[in-house]
C-alpha cells in the first residue's frame, strides 16, 4: 500500500460485506474482534479489505506468524495480544544487538507495551507463553526476564551488568500502585528516562555509610503488562500522563473475546519456535533506512492529517511518541527478514500499525478521561454533602485543591446536570456565592 493511499485510508472506513455475519458492516478485523476464522483466512480478509488491521501486518512464514499461530492453539486470548507479545519477544531477544543512530545516541527497538481488556480476557496467559520462550535463553550471566517485584537499588545492581531485559507485570494497575510506595521512590521517573536509552548512574549507600556507584549504560528495557480500564483508572494519576510516563506505553486494546477454548492446555513451546527466535541473534550492528523507507516515512510524518494529530492538546504527545515507535517497529520487521536495511515494506507495516494503535489509544483514554472526570465531579459533590449540602464557593475551591479554571469547568458541568444550584447571598459586610446540592 503506497503512503499516499495509506494517508487517505486513515479518514475512511468503508462498509464491507462480511461473509460471517452475512451483511454489510464495518470490518470486524479493524477493531481486533474475533470473527471465527483461522489465522490464514483472517489474513486473507485483511488483504482483500485493504484497510490496516493486525492481520495485514503478519508476514506469513515469519516468527510473528508462527508465534500467533502457536498462541491460537494454547490460549483464547485475542490475537492482538499475541501480536503484542510477539513484538516483545523479538525486542527482548535482540537485547542491544541492533540499533539506529538517533539524535546523538542510539535507538534500540525496546518497547513498553500495555494490553487492556476486561477481567478474564486471558491477558496474563499470553505473558506466561512469552516467558516460557524467553526462559530458554537464560545463561549463567543472567536472564532476559527481570524480577517483577524489585526496588530501584536492587535493579541498578542487576542492570549494571545486564542493561537489557523485560519486565512482566500481570496487573498494570497494581504495579502502578506499588510504584507509589516509599521503597519505590523515583522508580517511575527512572523508567521514563531509560526508555529512550539514556545512561543512568546512582550512588547506593551500604549499612556502614559507605557507598558504591552503579551505572547502567545505554539500557534497552522492555515492559509487557496487562490490565483492565477499571484498574488503571483507579491507580493512574494525571502526573503519569503529564510527565511522559504513560506516553511511553503502546496500548493494545481488545474489545471482544475470541472464541473460548475449553481446555487451554499447553506444554512448553515447540523447539522450532524457540530456534526461530534464536536465529534473530545473528543480526547485529547498525540498522539503516533505505531511501524508499525514508521517503515514505517523511511523507507520512509531514502529512496534514498527522501534523494535526501531533498538535492535539490531549493526544499530541502520544502521537509524537508513536512516530518513534514506527521506527522501532520497522527495525523489528527488518530483523525478522534477517536484514539491516529497513525497506519500504518494513516501513509500511510500521505506519499501518500506527493507525491501528491510535484507535486503541483513543478508545482507552476517552474512557479513562471520562472516568477521571466523573471521579472529580463525585469528589466535589461529596465535599458539599459533608458540609451540610451547601458550601461557599471560596471554601469549596480551597477544599478541592484545584486550579480555578478547572474548578469552574466542573462546577458548570454540575449545574448543567442540575446536580447543584448556584446561590448568591448578600450580607451587610460581604457578598458571597454558594453551591447547594439540589434536593437538599
Amino acid at each position: 500500500m503506497s503512503s499516499a493511499i495509506l494517508i487517505k485510508k486513515q479518514e475512511e472506513i468503508k462498509k464491507t460485506f462480511c461473509p460471517v455475519i452475512m451483511k454489510e458492516s464495518d470490518c470486524e478485523l479493524s477493531f481486533g474482534k474475533y470473527c471465527g476464522k483461522n489465522l490464514p483466512e483472517r489474513m486473507e480478509c485483511a488483504r482483500l479489505l485493504d484497510f490496516p488491521s493486525i492481520y495485514s501486518l503478519i508476514p506469513q512464514g515469519s516468527f510473528l506468524y508462527h508465534f500467533i499461530e502457536y498462541c491460537n492453539k494454547v490460549t483464547d486470548a485475542p490475537d492482538i495480544f499475541a501480536f503484542a507479545a510477539g513484538l516483545t519477544a523479538i525486542s527482548s531477544i535482540l537485547q542491544k544487538n541492533v540499533f539506529m543512530k538517533w539524535t546523538g545516541g542510539k535507538l534500540y527497538p525496546n518497547m513498553y507495551i500495555l494490553m487492556i481488556m476486561k477481567s478474564g480476557g486471558r491477558k496474563s496467559t499470553v505473558l506466561r507463553v512469552l516467558k516460557q520462550i524467553l526462559e530458554h535463553f537464560d545463561t549463567e550471566d543472567g536472564s532476559l526476564i527481570y524480577p517483577s517485584d524489585i526496588t530501584p537499588e536492587a535493579f541498578y545492581m542487576i542492570a549494571q551488568n545486564r542493561p537489557y531485559g523485560t519486565f512482566f507485570h500481570g496487573e498494570f494497575g497494581g504495579w502502578l500502585k506499588s510504584l507509589e510506595k516509599s521503597y519505590n521512590k523515583g522508580f517511575k521517573e527512572f523508567l521514563t528516562d531509560v526508555f529512550d536509552g539514556f545512561s543512568q548512574k546512582k550512588l547506593i549507600k551500604g549499612p556502614n555509610g559507605t557507598g558504591q556507584l552503579y551505572r547502567i549504560d545505554e539500557p534497552a528495557i522492555n515492559i509487557l503488562s496487562a490490565s483492565t480500564i477499571a484498574w488503571i483508572s483507579e491507580n493512574i494519576k494525571e502526573a503519569d500522563r503529564q510527565s511522559g510516563f504513560m506516553q511511553r506505553f503502546t496500548i493494545f486494546y481488545a474489545q471482544q473475546d475470541k472464541k473460548e477454548i475449553a481446555l487451554p492446555i499447553s506444554n512448553n513451546p515447540p523447539n522450532n519456535l524457540v530456534e526461530e527466535l534464536g536465529e534473530l541473534l545473528s543480526v547485529e550492528g547498525e540498522i539503516k533506512l533505505s531511501e524508499e523507507a525514508k521517503q515514505i516515512y517523511e511523507e507520512f510524518y509531514y502529512s496534514e492529517n498527522e501534523s494535526k494529530k501531533r498538535q492535539s492538546e490531549i493526544y499530541g504527545s502520544f502521537h509524537t511518541r508513536l512516530f518513534t515507535l514506527i521506527i522501532k517497529i520497522a527495525m523489528v520487521y527488518c530483523v525478522m527478514r534477517k536484514d539491516k536495511i529497513i525497506g519500504k515494506e518494513d516501513m509500511e507495516y510500521a505506519m499501518q500499525l500506527k493507525l491501528i494503535l491510535e484507535k486503541y489509544l483513543y478508545s482507552v483514554y476517552d474512557k479513562l478521561i471520562k472516568d477521571k472526570n466523573q471521579e472529580t465531579l463525585n469528589k466535589i459533590l461529596n465535599i458539599i454533602a459533608d458540609n451540610g449540602g451547601i458550601i461557599e464557593r471560596s471554601k469549596l475551591l480551597r477544599y478541592t485543591h484545584m486550579l480555578k479554571k478547572d474548578f469552574n469547568n466542573f462546577i458548570e458541568t454540575l449545574i448543567e446536570r442540575k446536580s447543584i444550584a448556584f446561590i448568591a447571598k448578600k450580607t451587610k459586610t460581604k457578598s458571597a456565592v454558594y453551591y447547594k446540592i439540589i434536593g437538599d
